[in-house]
């Protein structure tokens, strides 16, 4: 792995501006910190350790942050809320927040938020992908009064893409979709989802990147920056203080050597 100070200055100055509004290229992603059922049969270990557990929580984080990530993508949950404000407390670090809300009470997990460095709202997968309801335009507008980018999480890509094609959802700021080079999770080839990102005219922030660990950290990540003109931003769930060190050394070394325009 590189040397950490370096690796933090390219995380740390690794931004991508997206209409005024600037995101970090690297976040922390939290869904292990809930035991997601995504991650199979670790699924039950990471809620054990995670669940409720604002410390354990606050450790992964704090190793991310002091390496020189300096973004996270949270989901609507108290302890995980707690976590953030305590790391921010503990290493001086304001993170920049991407904010999951829903899917049971999406306008109050608004105010979930309040205090935090929000730059992004987007909403639930499971709000995303469902029928099209009444007050989603309200709820996008609310969320850009507050300064932040308003768009959805997808667990479906190319069928939310289609849809805000057609104008059954309000066209986004930004969409968080998975890509990664199995496929994983995916309703179409990643490349079909590149193109139609481009035909909208949208950017999209990848998460489900290494494949729930299906992938190795080197080859899903040199994957996902060959699109990184579209996918603009990586979300990448860790659970251990060595798997952080090790995946983000990694993105930051790709970031370094990668070929500039």
């Amino acid at each position: 792995m590189e040397d950490e100070g370096l690796v933090g200055r390219l995380l740390r100055n690794s931004w991508v501006e997206l209409s005024g509004v600037e995101l970090p290229r690297a976040l922390i992603g939290t869904s292990p910190f809930i035991g997601a059922g995504q991650f199979g049969r670790r699924a039950s270990s990471y809620h054990s350790r995670f669940f409720n557990k604002p410390l354990a929580v606050a450790e992964v984080l704090s190793a991310a942050v002091e390496l020189g990530v300096s973004g996270i993508q949270a989901l609507p949950y108290p302890f995980i809320i707690e976590a953030i404000r305590r790391v921010e407390t503990d290493t001086g670090v304001e993170l920049a927040v991407v904010a999951t809300i829903g899917p049971y009470d999406p306008s109050g997990d608004l105010a979930l938020f309040e205090g935090l460095d929000v730059r992004a709202f987007l909403t639930h997968g499971a709000l995303t992908d469902g029928p099209a309801w009444p007050g989603l335009g309200e709820l996008m507008e609310e969320a850009r009064s507050s300064g932040a980018l308003a768009g959805y999480v997808t667990h479906r890509p190319m069928r939310a893409l289609r849809r805000i094609s057609s104008g059954e959802l309000p066209r986004p700021d930004v969409v968080m979709l998975p890509f990664n080079a199995l496929g994983y999770m995916m309703d179409a080839p990643a490349e079909a989802v590149i193109d139609e990102l481009r035909r909208l005219g949208l950017k999209a922030i990848g998460k489900k990147v290494l494949a729930a660990g299906r992938l190795r950290p080197e080859e899903a990540l040199r994957f996902v920056l060959h699109y990184d003109k579209f996918i603009v931003s990586l979300a990448i769930g860790v659970a251990a203080v060595e798997e952080v060190r090790e995946t983000f050394g990694i993105l930051a070394d790709l970031l370094r050597n990668r070929p500039q325009p």
